[in-house]
Order: structure tokens, then sequence, then C-alpha cells
């Protein structure tokens, strides 16, 4: 999509086109995204130290005491975090059927999703009941390790030389352009992805926001900003170089021509990643693996948005969330991606989610007058 969308904006499109549309991935899974997640971090962990007994949701922190302002507030905490989550699984559920249906050798079919998708289900509910600290700790400790190897083992059975090169290449046209590609407006990509990327962080931010604070482990806010922004952002640009500079060489050598396939729908998306990644020497192994990976990444979302909406519901920080509780949550997350799979409707809940998230951008102004506010308390304490 950024190719096809590039070039028709460019004179140039061996040049241009091909280092923008290896660069805008690494911009809206870079920096800025983790950025937006950093806010709601710190104000939720200095509100928790100057209040430790305050909720987890915007009501909480900002101390909301009007019943229809805090109503309003919790009911956009939770939507958020329902909208994020729906349009993330709702993505990611297709991605895994099509990997299960290359490695079994069978047609992908809607009764494929559905059996992934209860599948995936069991998994995070059992890890969701067992509580945070057991089930989605162990499970995301297991995956960064998958991760790093599968990464690794995509850059060596790759065209290696090509990754590096173009990957030095993509990080300093990120660094030189990262200005300008923030403050673009009106043109296609912007709109069309930049937007609604933006749009899905700050969706996700209240999630991502509180899980963190759970499993900070009395952390310093210093500590806190560091990994939030330059280990998570270091992590997913890796991912991006890597996998986006394999498919663009595929496709200057004429093995798999990615943007016509989309342009003429000869393939899907999904079967797309599937095929970039079959194409690599021990293609099918490598597809086990990533298959697994992405099951451990959809069930550490469930369970970190489950038990956020569960904690969300209690009426002190310091009470837990109840199991039954964070399996109804569980439930209620499973069917919403069922619903836009059988529906086809995960384009139209994209923007129900930017809509979602306009309100969003003015709470983050309240969060950061409550970072200022508690940072003086601190000090004067």
């Amino acid at each position: 999509d950024y190719y096809n969308i590039l070039k028709s904006n460019s004179n140039n499109i061996d040049s241009d086109a091909l280092i923008y549309a290896r660069t805008y991935p690494v911009f809206h899974w870079g920096f800025t995204a983790w950025a937006i997640y950093c806010l709601p971090v710190i104000a939720f962990s200095l509100a928790l130290n100057n209040y430790p007994n305050s909720k987890l949701t915007f009501s909480g922190i900002l101390n909301a005491k009007n019943k229809i302002y805090r109503l309003s507030l919790d009911i956009i905490f939770i939507g958020a975090i329902i909208c994020a989550a729906g349009v993330g699984l709702g993505i990611s559920f297709p991605l895994i059927s099509s990997v299960i249906s290359k490695i079994l050798l069978i047609e992908r079919s809607f009764t494929l999703d559905i059996i992934t998708i209860a599948t995936c289900s069991i998994i995070f509910a059992s890890s969701a009941y067992i509580g945070v600290q057991k089930g989605i700790k162990r499970l995301s400790s297991l995956n960064i390790i998958l991760v790093i190897i599968f990464l690794f083992l995509v850059l060596i059975l790759g065209p290696t030389k090509y990754i590096i090169e173009n990957s030095a290449d993509t990080l300093f046209f990120y660094v030189t352009q990262y200005a300008s590609m923030s403050l673009a407006t009106g043109t296609e990509i912007s709109l069309d992805w930049t937007v609604f990327y933006w749009a899905w962080w700050f969706a996700l931010a209240p999630m991502v926001g509180t899980f963190l604070v759970n499993i900070s482990n009395q952390k310093t806010i210093r500590e806190i900003i560091f990994g939030t922004i330059f280990i998570g952002s270091f992590g997913c640009m890796l991912c991006m170089l890597i996998l986006s500079n394999l498919s663009i060489s595929l496709f200057e050598e004429n093995i798999i021509n990615a943007p016509l396939a989309i342009e003429e729908k000869l393939l899907s998306r999904e079967d797309l990643v599937v095929n970039t990644i079959a194409s690599l020497d021990f293609g099918y192994f490598l597809l086990i693996a990533f298959a697994l990976i992405l099951i451990i990444f959809l069930c550490t979302t469930y369970d970190s948005a489950s038990y956020v909406l569960a904690s969300a519901s209690m009426n002190k920080s310091n009470i837990s969330s109840s199991k039954s509780l964070r399996l109804l949550f569980a439930l209620i997350l499973v069917v919403q991606p069922t619903l836009l799979m059988y529906l086809n409707g995960v384009d139209s809940f994209k923007w129900i989610m930017v809509i979602f998230s306009i309100p969003l951008l003015f709470i983050n102004l309240l969060l950061l007058f409550s970072i200022i506010k508690n940072v003086h308390s601190a000090k004067k304490s």
C-alpha cells in the first residue's frame, strides 16, 4: 500500500517511492507511537505515587468528582481499549489463519478462522485466569526470545547484506525526514495511514499505560520513560526494518510483486506476508515459528486488555480484579473480532476508532496537566 500510494506522487519511482516505503513502517511504529504510550504511563505512575489508592482509569487519575464527568471519562477509557483491541485482533486473526492454512496445506475458510479464534481464546482465557504476573509475564518473556531468534534467522537466511545496508539508509532517512513526515498534512498517505495509526496508538495508550504501570515493579520514572520509548521503539523498528526490506528485496528481484498483487487484488495482504516468509530457506519451519509468535502476541494482547478492563472496574487500584471478571471481559473481547471477521467490517471499525480517539486528544492534555501538578506535589513533599 505504501509503495502504490507513493509511486503515484513521485517522479522517481525507484528512489523516492522505495525509500519512503521503507521508512513509513518505521515512522508509524517507531518513536511517535511509544511516546504516545508514555504519556499515560507517566501520569498513572505519578498519580499512584502521590495517591496510592487512585483508580487506574482517567476518572481516577484526574480525580473527577462530578458523576457525569466521571462516567464520561470511564466510557472513553473503556471504549478506547475495546476499539483498539478489536481492530488489532480483527486484523491478527486472519493472518494467523493464513499462516496455519499454509502450514497444513489447506484452504483458508471462515471455519478455520473460528477454530483459530477458539484455540487462541482457550490459551488467553487460561492465562487471564492465572493472572497478570504469572500468565502474561511468562508468555511475554517467551515471545521476546522467539521474536529475537525468528528475526535473526530471517536476517541470516534472507538477503543479509541488502537488509543491513538498506536498514542503515532507512534509519538515516527516518531521522532526517522525521519532522517533515510528522507534520505532513493533506497527502494521501498521511490521511490514509498516519491518521489511522496515530489514532490507533492514542486508543491503545490507556491499555498500554495501565498495563506497564502494573508490571513496572517500582521502577523510577526515568527508567519507565527509557524502557517505554527506546526499548519499545527499538523492538518495533527492528521488526519493520528486517521484514520490510526482505519484502522489498523480493519485489526488486521480481520474485514476489507485492504492490501489483495488492493493486490488482491478486493476493490478500495476509497471503503476501505468508508467501514472503515461505520464500526463504526453511520457510516452512519459519512459518511454524511465526504462527507461534503471532498466537502468543495475540493472547498477551487479550490478556492485557481483559486485565486492564477488569482492573478499571474495581474501586481502588490496590484491589486485585477477580478472576471471573477477567474471564468476562476476555469473552467480550473474543466476540468483537469474530463479528468483525464475519461481517468483514474491520475497515469500518477503524474509522469508529479514529472518531473515538478525538476526545483522547483533550484527555491527554488533562493528563499532561496532571503530570505537572503531581510533580509539584512530589517536590513539596
